[in-house]
């Protein structure tokens, strides 16, 4: 390329780029398509950032009543909050004279990405602030060579206040050395701002009525669930969400039976099933839990969720900058789901039942985690074998999108005393071949109107007062696929109550494998059966109870009620 022409095109842009293109409603939440009909604001040459500098190519801009919206792109891939010397100037008043002077404009606010700072400035005074003053959010928390930021127009801090006027200016620059910036020599990018108003985000608490059953993945930060000061704030949340199924991380000091015990103060009308594996994972349903084994730190649930199996994983991966360990536990979940596919785990589930992967998953480092949880491709096959398609139907598996509730991002954590961004560290993949989203949400009780939280009997800072993670809820629908089992009819059961031996005498269907499970949702026993049509099991040593007899045929499965005498 010309440099001379290059240099020339971009100056010209940055003199007359004033963006004209209309107010479109932009959620951070990594996606992009919602910039899609909006326009680059300015265009950068190629290459004219020293080669181990961030070169800088595109940016966009957008705007609404309350904030403006910002969509760059890079020539390499670079984790925002992390290792690189990344920085934006916003001139809130596009005047030189206010804020601090730099190449052509005064910056009210200049924020460092790998830093994780800002500084705001009015009238020669300045004061350090993290993102929440300024209200700034980011998109993807992972890698990426493209990022959407959002800030406040309005910023006020110890003193300090100021709001942006009809027209802002800004440049972004990157400050290692020979770095590439936008735009080039004194001047900045001029945007115009929207005075448009959009009302908030549709959200449902309530679940809508072709829901099958809905899924709460929540992190209770340390055992918080336990405090006693939070617990109010815990019951009003847990009686909102009203969930089937509970996927829990961080229950360290504290057994199943006992978190089961403290959710059934929230919901009392609820008889729940239980099972701790790892460190801190529990899971709860109101479903039958079949079978449960760990995966490393991460755990599997085989739930029977109204006669259909259904795989839920619930995860809890290494956090922070451990890129290698997270990767790992991606791989062996990818392995297992291979397995599981073929049928090679120690649990026979049926084919095509319905597969969760949720949790917390820590998310904050390569963009490869993620896509490994998403299409298989698994990172190390040396140890974790081939790559593989996760779905049923050889295809990705779908990625729920949970918004916080009042907002227009997908954070699922947040400390406003962080000097780390709101992020999505909890995510959730499911086979969507076999099941349907029909909601999903995470809740943030401080953006709620007061309408909206008096509606639901929450308080304003409900979630604040109880984790750093939001409870992230879906519900899911079998839809048009939605399995069917085999006739009752088709199987005997006899003595009922059974005091020593049950017969089982199966007249059209041959099955294959046997499980008993309590009250409790503990499972007594899994016994493979060589595709039998009459057979009996020894339940002598089993306690006085009822139990769950599940029966597993080539296609479908049978429940049944024993009572143990």
């Amino acid at each position: 390329m010309n440099p001379l022409k290059n240099l020339s095109y971009t100056f010209i842009i940055s003199l007359f780029a004033i963006n004209l293109s209309y107010s479109q409603q932009i959620l951070i939440d990594g996606n992009f398509d919602d910039w899609n009909t909006i326009e680059p604001i300015f265009i950068d040459g190629i290459g004219d950032g020293q080669n181990n500098g961030i070169d800088l190519t595109k940016i966009w801009i957008t705007s609404d009543a309350n904030n403006f919206y910002l969509k760059f792109t890079l020539g390499k891939e670079i984790d925002l909050s992390e290792n690189n010397e990344l920085a934006i100037y916003i001139d809130y008043d596009n005047n030189i004279n206010t804020g601090y002077k730099i190449n052509g404009i005064g910056a009210e606010l200049r924020y460092f990405f790998g830093e994780r700072f800002g500084i705001i400035t009015k009238n020669s005074n300045n004061e350090f602030v993290n993102f929440n003053p300024i209200g700034l959010r980011a998109a993807p928390t992972v890698t990426g060579e493209e990022f959407e930021l959002s800030f406040s127009r309005i910023v006020s801090e110890s003193g300090i206040n100021f709001e942006a006027n009809s027209e802002i200016s800004f440049r972004i620059e990157d400050n290692g050395f020979g770095g590439d910036e936008i735009p080039n020599g004194l001047s900045g990018i001029k945007h115009v701002l929207s005075s448009d108003t959009f009302e908030e985000l549709p959200y449902n608490f309530n679940k809508s009525e072709d829901t099958d059953f809905r899924v709460l993945s929540y992190n209770i930060e340390l055992d918080q669930l336990f405090d006693s000061n939070k617990k109010e704030a815990f019951k009003r949340l847990f009686k909102v969400i009203n969930p089937d199924i509970i996927a829990l991380q961080e229950v360290r000091n504290h057994s199943s039976e006992e978190t089961k015990n403290l959710i059934s103060e929230f919901l009392p009308t609820t008889t729940w099933y239980h099972k701790k594996l790892g460190y801190d994972i529990v899971t709860l349903s109101k479903y039958p839990i079949l079978y449960s084994e760990p995966i490393d730190g991460n755990s599997a649930y085989y739930l029977d969720v109204n006669g259909n199996d259904v795989v839920l994983i619930n995860c809890h991966l290494y956090c922070c900058d451990n890129d290698t360990g997270r990767q790992n536990e991606v791989d062996n979940i990818m392995s297992y789901i291979r397995k599981l596919k073929n049928g090679d785990t120690n649990y026979n589930v049926q084919e095509g039942a319905p597969i969760i992967i949720l949790g917390d998953m820590n998310f904050v480092g390569n963009d490869d985690q993620p896509s490994t949880l998403k299409t298989g491709n698994i990172a190390n096959n040396n140890t974790y074998g081939p790559d593989l398609e996760p779905d049923w139907d050889n295809s990705d598996l779908g990625i729920v999108q949970a918004i916080a509730s009042g907002t227009n991002t997908d954070f699922t954590w947040i400390n406003s005393f962080s000097s780390y961004l709101p992020g999505k560290l909890d995510w959730i993949f499911y086979t969507d071949s076999k099941i349907d989203v029909k909601n999903a949400f995470g809740i943030y009780t401080p953006s709620m109107s007061q309408d909206v939280l008096s509606l639901y009997n929450l308080q304003k800072h409900d979630t604040d007062n109880t984790a750093d993670h939001l409870p992230i809820v879906v519900d899911f629908s079998y839809g048009a696929v939605q399995t069917t089992d085999i006739l009752d009819s088709d199987v005997q059961i006899f003595p009922n109550p059974v005091f020593d031996k049950l017969q089982i005498n199966a007249f059209e269907a041959y099955i294959n494998r046997v499980v008993i499970i309590d009250s409790h949702g503990k499972q007594c026993l899994n016994q493979k059966i060589n595709h039998n049509n009459n057979f009996e099991l020894n339940v002598s040593h089993f306690k006085s109870g009822m139990y769950y007899l599940v029966m597993y045929t080539g296609s479908g499965k049978i429940i049944r009620n024993v009572v143990k005498q």
